[in-house]
């Protein structure tokens, strides 16, 4: 399980994190919706280690310290994260490698495998640039599966899409997610992706405790997903009209 407790975090004299607790179990898809500047991208710095100066509180995995050097963090970024002078299956071998993980499990390619996942095996040997955004996110998120992470941070991976590739790549995550033993934290500035995916769903506002609704409705048409989605929109809305 993943546990953050009272996590706080600045930025020179402004606060962008206080007092925030939360928990993620093994397997579990956490989304985090909220407006731009309430968070979201520090709470996974955080996690991920990369301010390791800047923060107060604890970030335990299964009731260690999370560290980058004991613990496996993938992350997926809205820019997919690929070098682009490197093709395809050279991104996910690079994952492995700096990992110092094997190429081969069990007497197969480990990266074949991944490809073979993502049905990208033909586009192996292209480089990034030569690739559509829904296939760059496939690379993406094969290069983070492949590390079969304890931890893995999505920063809106989805967000540069068009919608009919968005809807399908949501549908493909979850596809490729089943069975995983990673806790997942997924930010998105979409109220319907949030419910959709997620397990829990963490509200985050600006000077506000967090809220966190569990098992939200995965039901587009529901009374209670038109209800939650209503009532985020409602306080997003709020929060962009004090900004103005």
């Amino acid at each position: 399980m993943l546990e953050i407790k009272n996590l706080s975090a600045s930025y020179g004299e402004q606060t962008v994190l206080n007092q925030l607790n939360l928990n993620v179990a093994k397997g579990e898809i956490c989304t985090i919706v909220g407006p731009s500047g309430c968070g979201k991208s520090t709470l996974l710095k955080a996690v991920a280690g990369l301010l390791e100066d800047g923060f107060k509180g604890e970030i335990l995995f299964n009731n260690q310290p999370i560290s980058t050097k004991q613990h496996t963090i993938g992350y997926i970024p809205q820019s997919y994260g690929l070098l682009p002078w490197k093709t395809v299956e050279q991104n996910i071998a690079i994952a492995l490698k700096i990992k110092g993980l094997p190429l081969e499990k069990n007497g197969k390619s480990v990266i074949h495998e991944a490809l073979k996942r993502v049905s990208l095996t033909a586009h192996k040997k292209k480089f990034p640039g030569k690739l559509s955004g829904g296939q760059r996110q496939r690379v993406a998120i094969a290069r983070a599966f492949v590390l079969e992470p304890d931890v893995l941070l999505m920063d809106e991976p989805f967000s540069a899409l068009d919608s009919l590739t968005k809807e399908e790549m949501q549908q493909f995550f979850l596809d490729i997610w089943q069975g995983k033993e990673g806790a997942t934290l997924f930010i998105t500035h979409d109220i319907e992706e949030a419910v959709f995916l997620g397990k829990k769903v963490v509200v985050m506002l600006p000077d506000e405790p967090i809220q966190i609704l569990e098992s939200p409705s995965t039901d587009r048409a529901s009374e209670s997903f038109i209800k939650l989605c209503s009532q985020i929109r409602k306080a997003m809305k709020g929060v962009r009209a004090d900004a103005q």
